[in-house]
């Protein structure tokens, strides 16, 4: 199986080790995109989800020498689309897991990109503060494991990053432009995946269009949209067993 590229959404990573080592033998590449992790340091105050798309080709060329299978969560599933748009060669297949699609999709992105800086800050140091309840808000369950992983996703990044990655998403996806660059994918052959959380699954503005195009689309039971990190032995089969069969 070629390299997995896990592309994280607007909180956190997906390098946290239960995820990664879910996915067996197969190389798992987890990139910080701009402003997170190794990279909160020094970002600037603003970047386009195209800058993303650009930023994680730059990081990928330096580790892999054949193209990925790419797997893009929520805003990483929008970051996704523009780097195998941008990108083509660097791409073998596209996973959107529960991608923002619309600006639907982009709903809390779209609620704090015009707040004032400190209700943002605010809202998010409740969320550190009360970190059980962020996780049972997505259903959750507060196990120790989940509990760490959940404490590292919050903190690897300022609040600042978090209001200019939702600026960016409310930017792209807000553009006709960008569904555009998905039909284009399509219309190359690319294979593109649709994975969702059954809890969740209702929420995901997904095109009927893109659903009739998609090589797989599949709903994984008794998740939500966190479903990486309530079931990640589950989450990585879905993947791997939707890209074995194309």
């Amino acid at each position: 199986m070629p390299p997995i590229l896990l592309i994280h959404g607007l909180f956190g990573s997906l390098s946290a080790p239960a995820i990664v080592s879910a996915f067996g033998d197969t190389r798992v590449l987890a990139p910080d995109l701009i402003g997170y992790g190794v990279h909160r340091e020094g970002a600037p105050e603003a970047w386009t989800l195209q800058d993303q798309a650009d930023h994680v080709a730059a990081w990928l060329r330096e580790r892999a020498r054949e193209p990925v299978n790419v797997v893009g969560h929520s805003v990483g599933g929008a970051v996704g689309v523009l780097f195998a748009r941008r990108h083509p060669e660097l791409a073998r297949s596209l996973t959107s897991v529960e991608g923002n699609l619309t600006l639907g999709d982009a709903f809390w992105s779209r609620r704090i990109a015009d707040r004032p800086f400190a209700e943002v800050a605010a809202e998010i140091a409740g969320f550190r503060a009360n970190i059980a309840g962020w996780l049972a808000r997505s259903g959750v369950p507060p196990t120790p494991s989940n509990f760490a992983t959940a404490a590292d996703w919050l903190d690897n990044q300022p609040a600042s990053t978090i209001r200019a990655q939702a600026r960016a998403v409310v930017a792209a996806t807000g553009d006709a432009a960008y569904l555009e660059d998905l039909r284009a994918l399509i219309a190359s052959g690319l294979p593109i995946h649709l994975l969702a959380g059954a809890r969740s699954r209702d929420g995901w503005s997904v095109p009927d269009w893109l659903s009739r195009a998609a090589a797989t689309e599949t709903v994984i039971p008794e998740t939500g949209h966190l479903m990486m990190l309530e079931q990640p032995e589950r989450f990585a089969t879905t993947v791997l067993t939707n890209l074995a069969a194309h």
